[in-house]
């Protein structure tokens, strides 16, 4: 397997957005591509091609943070409260 590279700034900082979205970069294509184009910003050598990868970048971030203000908001009590109506569901058979 081969070792992985060290982030660079932008791709913490989209990792950091995606986090804070609760977008997943292994079930939500949107937010693998994200990354992917982050790393090249990060590795890239010219500037018309950081240039027109940031261009992509700023719309699917503004996508995903379209999205996730449509979904409702969760919370730790919301997540309990789901769990405990499970097992008052499987304890009454």
């Amino acid at each position: 397997m081969a070792a992985r590279k060290p982030q660079g700034s932008v791709e913490r900082a989209t990792r950091a957005e995606l986090r804070k979205l609760r977008a997943s970069v292994t079930q939500d294509g949107t937010a693998a591509l994200a990354v992917s184009l982050a790393r090249q910003i990060d590795t890239s050598r010219g500037a018309v091609a950081a240039a027109a990868a940031a261009a992509q970048l700023r719309l699917l971030l503004a996508d995903l943070r379209a999205e996730a203000a449509k979904r409702p908001e969760r919370d730790a009590i919301d997540d309990l409260r789901a769990d405990e109506l499970a097992a008052r569901r499987r304890a009454a058979g």
